[in-house]
């Protein structure tokens, strides 16, 4: 019986494991992809400020707030206001993704 426990857990972990692997999929289709750099950038950086975001407040959702609350200021207040930029609804969109995919993972480690 310990044995088939033990077997048991091991298997569950890996798949735990794979699934959570998975969920970074995304990012490495992104960086790989013919995709402008700059849409790239904003997908990764938005990804890693939730995740930067997630390891001080410990909530999916402040973190994503937060990230998404950055990326819309930054659009408004550097490109829009100090004509940095041109302000993109598509960089927004890109932001987004990037946060909905630091959602996932994160989400992920709970299970």
């Amino acid at each position: 019986m310990a044995i088939f426990f033990s077997i048991s857990s091991t298997s569950n972990a890996q798949l735990k494991e794979a699934a959570q692997l998975a969920t970074l999929a995304p990012v490495i289709f992104v960086a790989q992809s013919d995709i402008e750099n700059y849409k790239k950038l904003h997908y990764s950086i938005s990804a890693m400020a939730y995740m930067g975001t997630y390891m001080i407040t410990d909530s999916v959702w402040k973190s994503a707030v937060i990230t998404l609350g950055l990326g819309i200021a930054k659009e408004l207040i550097y490109d829009a206001m100090l004509g940095r930029g041109d302000p993109l609804l598509e960089d927004i969109l890109w932001n987004t993704l990037g946060t909905a995919q630091g959602v996932v993972f994160t989400v992920s480690l709970k299970f």
